[in-house]
């Protein structure tokens, strides 16, 4: 061993024994046995001593070979590990140690360390029953956009080499949301890399630990011939129908075309359930599956209350997941669409009147505006799933005089056979009540939903 070996080993242990003993944890984030346990504590000795003591964490790279290429990588692990675990001022110095190592090594050597994380931790997502739009969404909501931004390349670039990419519609069609946003990293260091660079170790500090999530089930082949082909001009003129309720600026106009869109869909509902139970195949087109919805902050869990009435209305169940910003949905595909579009055009609207309905202050002046709109919109998705609950009623009593006593059984079928799906994805579901702190608040958001007469009588435009 060469001299200088052996005086920086000898500075690294006098400066771990000041330090005293690491307080992190020394499992990888694969559990024990994972490769990256191989650089357990590698942070502490690439980044626990500065100049003051006569040591530069650079050196350990030189002339390693292919030993600096593991070395890197065990570097861009501890600094996610430090961001995670540790206070920002503890990030700033880890993360200022790595660009100091990149300027000995080269970008390009840390832009494949990253990549090699990114990776694994992408992988194990895909395993764990995570989607494209999961991951930019959590990244997001937790990260932040830089940490979007910066996994854009590594999530379509793994993602595009799985089956669902061609056999899953939703996964396209999140992947190419994610694709038009792709970009590398910088060509060179700079600025610019190193705010790559910092929103990708934020990124895989998360992405390293995300839990699996529920099985969605899989999805159905895309409808073929007969009567399925009215599916998708059913979906344009609800489209066309909540595009109006959106644009208008008179509530009564908005609850009206609503309500149209919901008892149309409804009825096709309907006459797809028993299309499916007389097939030949048993009714394959009623498979039910899951889907994740977004749904973001602000009031975030009076807006998963308003996709929860939806997805009742529809015979759909909801289960909202706070932590990650969203709900899982369950149910057959067709209904699953015209909850999504309802819940997109309703929180539209909702959002609409709930600004219209202004803020809020008390008797001292003091602001009582989140309160205020948090009843609001608790109260405008309770009366609007009454209200979408009735419509669907009203086409199921209709149902029954075309279909006669077939109707039910199907339809309550369909419902075991979501309840299932749902107690099989959540086996330890916990539900909790939503408080209403403002009674201005919910008799705003209430009267906002009462506004209109939800007739069903008027016939559909074009048809």
């Amino acid at each position: 061993m060469g001299t200088n070996n052996r005086q920086r080993r000898r500075a690294k242990k006098l400066a771990r024994q000041r330090r005293g003993p690491n307080p992190r944890p020394r499992v990888g984030p694969h559990g024990p046995g994972c490769r990256c346990d191989l650089f357990d504590g590698v942070g502490d000795d690439l980044f626990g001593l500065g100049p003051d003591d006569g040591y530069d964490e650079t050196d350990e790279f030189d002339g390693l070979g292919g030993e600096g290429a593991e070395l890197v990588r065990a570097a861009v692990l501890a600094c996610a590990e430090v961001h995670r675990l540790e206070s920002d001022e503890d990030f700033d110095l880890t993360f200022a140690g790595l660009v100091r190592i990149s300027e000995r090594v080269g970008t390009g050597a840390v832009d494949e360390a990253v990549a090699f994380w990114a990776g694994l931790a992408l992988d194990r997502a895909w395993t764990g029953h995570w989607q494209p739009g999961d991951i930019e969404r959590v990244l997001g909501r937790k990260r932040g956009a830089g940490a979007v931004a910066a996994m854009a390349a590594h999530v379509v670039a793994s993602a595009s080499g799985r089956k669902e990419a061609t056999s899953d519609g939703r996964w396209a069609s999140q992947l190419a949301g994610l694709r038009a946003d792709a970009s590398g990293p910088p060509a060179a260091g700079g600025r610019a890399w190193e705010d790559h660079l910092l929103g990708a170790v934020k990124a895989l500090s998360l992405l390293l630990y995300l839990p699996p999530l529920p099985d969605l089930g899989r999805p159905s082949a895309k409808p073929g011939s007969g009567p399925r082909r009215s599916r998708t001009s059913v979906l344009e003129r609800v489209r066309a129908l909540l595009a109006q309720a959106e644009s208008t600026t008179f509530p009564e106009e908005a609850e009206t075309f609503t309500a149209k869109a919901q008892e149309l869909m409804a009825r096709h509902s309907i006459d797809e359930a028993m299309i499916d139970a007389a097939s030949p195949d048993g009714g394959s087109g009623a498979t039910i599956v899951g889907w994740r919805i977004g749904v973001d902050d602000p009031y975030a869990s009076p807006k998963s209350l308003l996709l929860h009435y939806i997805a009742k209305a529809n015979r759909c169940h909801s289960v909202y997941s706070g932590d990650f910003g969203f709900a899982t949905v369950f149910g057959t595909e067709n209904d699953l669409e015209v909850v999504e579009l309802l819940f997109t055009s309703l929180l539209v609207q909702a959002t609409d009147a709930m600004v219209r309905a202004g803020s809020s202050v008390d008797r001292w002046g003091r602001s009582r505006t989140r309160s205020f709109r948090q009843s609001f919109l608790v109260a405008y998705s309770v009366r609007i799933g009454e209200r979408l609950e009735a419509v669907t009623r009203q086409m199921e009593a209709e149902g029954a005089e075309r279909y006669g006593g077939a109707l039910l059984p199907v339809l309550a079928s369909r419902e075991a056979a979501v309840d299932e799906a749902v107690t099989r994805a959540f086996p330890e579901l916990t539900h909790k009540a939503m408080s209403v702190t403002n009674p201005a608040g919910y008799r705003a958001g209430r009267a906002a939903a009462e506004l209109a007469s939800l007739s069903v009588g008027e016939a559909l435009p074009g048809g």
